[in-house]
């Protein structure tokens, strides 16, 4: 049983494969960022969760984390593998691409999220510093506001919906090997998941910031 709650709960979500992603980088991520040392110093704890990328489970699985968990932030990663920076998503739009397929190889019931809802939703996090913040760790990051018409942008949105706590998305490329000699490389993976714990440590600042 958990004690005393710790100082800062931080929920971490990515996701399993998927048609075009045998393997998806965001899994491993997460559950490395469950067990950081860095983040443990700092009394912060981070509960990480994978959801499988089904339309019609996203909503139950988010409700059951967020009840688990108790966050008082939530970051969620995605694949993004045709991009090459980590994208700090600033918003999810009321869309589900009609023709996408999930890894139950079904497409969504309707090509909204939510029906009547508000067109799009504005992340809760502060994007800017975050890109920023990554940026400084060698990993080139950019701000979107193109979160997809995938499960990636139907979690945000629904996130959105449910909480008032900080809450963004970051998309990841698809990890590289490291550096090859006159080519542009792609970040590694374990690149890739010290930008997220990075992300993480600005996301708990706000969220103590919030408490006090």
């Amino acid at each position: 049983m958990r004690g005393a709650r710790p100082g800062i709960i931080l929920l971490v979500t990515g996701f399993g494969a998927f048609p075009g992603a045998r393997t998806n980088p965001t899994a491993v991520i997460a559950r490395r960022l469950a067990d950081s040392r860095r983040l443990a110093r700092l009394d912060v704890t981070v509960e990480a969760r994978v959801f499988p990328v089904v339309f019609e489970r996203v909503g139950a699985d988010l409700q059951r984390a967020l009840a688990e968990s108790k966050p008082d932030a939530i970051l969620h990663l995605g694949l993004a593998a045709r991009r090459g920076t980590i994208s700090v998503e600033t918003r999810a739009i009321n869309r589900l691409g009609p023709l996408r397929v999930d890894a139950a190889r079904k497409r969504p019931g309707e090509g909204v999220v939510e029906p009547g809802g508000p067109s799009f939703r504005a992340a809760s996090w502060p994007a800017a510093r975050i890109r920023a913040a990554i940026a400084s760790t060698g990993v080139p990051a950019r701000v979107s506001i193109n979160a997809g018409d995938y499960l990636c942008n139907q979690l945000l949105y629904l996130t959105l919906a449910l909480t008032g706590k900080p809450a963004g998305f970051l998309h990841v490329p698809r990890p590289g090997a490291g550096a090859r000699r006159g080519t542009p490389s792609r970040p590694t993976l374990a690149e890739l998941t010290q930008a997220a714990e990075t992300a993480l440590l600005l996301l708990a600042r706000e969220a103590r910031r919030l408490r006090s």
